[in-house]
């Protein structure tokens, strides 16, 4: 049976290093996760925040949509009043690989919004060292004078490299994210609550088709809103102050 879980979980990760998913964490040889060091207290930025702005973390769901408009040119379309500055999203990207150096790279956006981590999920990441690393990710932006918006997480169906455990564990780790967002008062797009169809909404079992991604993104840009809503009656500006 551990040889079995083995298998499954190491076709996983390689089939994921190409698409959705990567790695970067450390691991032993049965993708048990080895606890970390505590790094160091980061000093605050020093960069500047200027109001109706938003940059984005994520991996290859945020990066694409099968179309040359990428989610952030949509979300920039659909929030006039706002300025996108920067999209870090990157296809592999996991939340541990993510937050390993997030305190060191630098920021301009008054708000900061976080997808990763549904590969973590999938992978079986311990989610108590999965929250951590959220919290650590939150306390960060936050010391910086922004603020932080986590997504959760899009769905997935069964298929593909893409097996039971992993669909389920996408679902335990996306409603620990919500409580984590509730208990701490971060802003939660819930993802997972976006109308989702299934197969057809998906191009590889993963990855949204564009009208799903819309969607999603339509999602993120009303929880923006939510948040500033001076900005979003601030049509047509592009100049963020």
């Amino acid at each position: 049976m551990r040889t079995t879980s083995a298998l499954v979980c190491g076709a996983l990760a390689l089939a994921l290093m190409g698409c959705g998913g990567g790695g970067g964490a450390s691991h032993d040889g049965n993708l048990g996760f080895v606890a970390e060091a505590a790094a160091p207290p980061a000093e605050t930025k020093s960069t500047p925040v200027t109001s109706c702005t938003v940059e984005l973390y994520g991996d290859s769901i945020m990066a694409a949509n099968e179309t040359p408009e990428t989610p952030s040119m949509v979300l920039q379309r659909g929030l006039p009043g706002w300025r996108v500055v920067a999209d870090h999203s990157a296809p592999g990207t996991m939340l541990v690989t993510l937050g390993a150096g997030f305190a060191a790279s630098e920021r301009v956006a008054r708000y900061v919004v976080i997808e990763n981590g549904v590969i973590d999920a999938w992978r079986g990441v311990p989610l108590d060292w999965f929250l951590s690393r959220y919290g650590r990710m939150v306390e960060q932006i936050r010391s910086e004078g922004r603020v932080p918006v986590l997504t959760g997480f899009s769905r997935q169906t069964l298929g593909g490299v893409l097996r039971l455990e992993a669909i389920a564990r996408r679902d335990i780790y996306d409603a620990a994210i919500k409580r984590f967002a509730s208990e701490s008062n971060v802003a939660f797009a819930d993802w997972g609550a976006v109308a989702f169809e299934g197969a057809s909404d998906l191009t590889d079992f993963v990855h949204p088709r564009r009208s799903y991604s819309d969607r999603l993104v339509a999602q993120l840009a009303q929880t923006l809103g939510a948040l500033a809503p001076d900005c979003v009656e601030a049509k047509g500006s592009t100049s963020g102050s």
